[in-house]
């Protein structure tokens, strides 16, 4: 089970990069909140797949992720 959700979360953090034009790392977060806060409330979603967005979430509000970090990580998705 903790591969798939290392898989889904990576999948999450992609789409959720790659879903917006940011120019500040604050807009990344509010969406990946937003994301995580609808998918925990979706009874279709797998305890899995709710556990990678809420770790998706952790993962992009770290603090040691830069607005740096992720431009490069939306270079390399392009």
């Amino acid at each position: 089970m903790a591969n798939n959700v290392n898989m889904y979360k990576f999948e999450v953090i992609e789409g959720i990069i790659k879903a917006i034009d940011f120019k500040t790392k604050e807009e990344v977060v509010e969406l990946a909140k937003k994301m995580m806060e609808a998918a925990q409330s979706n009874p279709k979603y797998s305890a899995s797949v709710k556990k990678a967005f809420k770790e998706a979430y952790a993962e992009l509000s770290a603090e040691d992720l830069t607005l740096e970090n992720l431009y490069e990580i939306k270079n390399m998705l392009d």
